[in-house]
């Protein structure tokens, strides 16, 4: 998806969703960086200090989700929205998301960059 306001980033093991994560690996994952709070049993967001970021923690077979009351026990695709524009640093956002990646051996991926790419693997 590509917005004027926002990037939108998944943090997955590869484009078909193919390795789960028990959710609280990946729930000590975020918290650790201490960036984030967690809202919900599935979904977190910046802290004070940090740009505004929304993440859900999804177990999908195709990419496609909802928010959901149901408990997930394992994790395929960590979704995130964020903010984008002038007064914003995406650096910031991508190194943070980079580091967590590595950290599960997953990837991080931009849903759509400005010119209409899909699915952009950042390195």
């Amino acid at each position: 998806m590509w917005s004027d306001r926002y990037n939108y980033y998944n943090i997955q093991f590869d484009t078909h969703f193919s390795q789960k994560l028990d959710k609280s690996v990946v729930v000590n994952c975020l918290l650790e960086t201490k960036l984030f709070k967690q809202t919900s049993h599935q979904a977190f967001t910046n802290v004070d200090d940090f740009p505004w970021v929304t993440i859900l923690l999804v177990e999908t077979y195709d990419g496609n989700f909802s928010s959901s009351d149901k408990e997930n026990q394992f994790v395929t695709l960590i979704s995130i929205v964020c903010s984008k524009g002038q007064n914003i640093d995406s650096q910031i956002y991508i190194d943070i998301f980079k580091q967590i990646a590595n950290e599960l051996n997953w990837k991080l991926y931009l849903e759509e960059d400005d010119a209409g790419n899909e699915n952009i693997e950042i390195k």
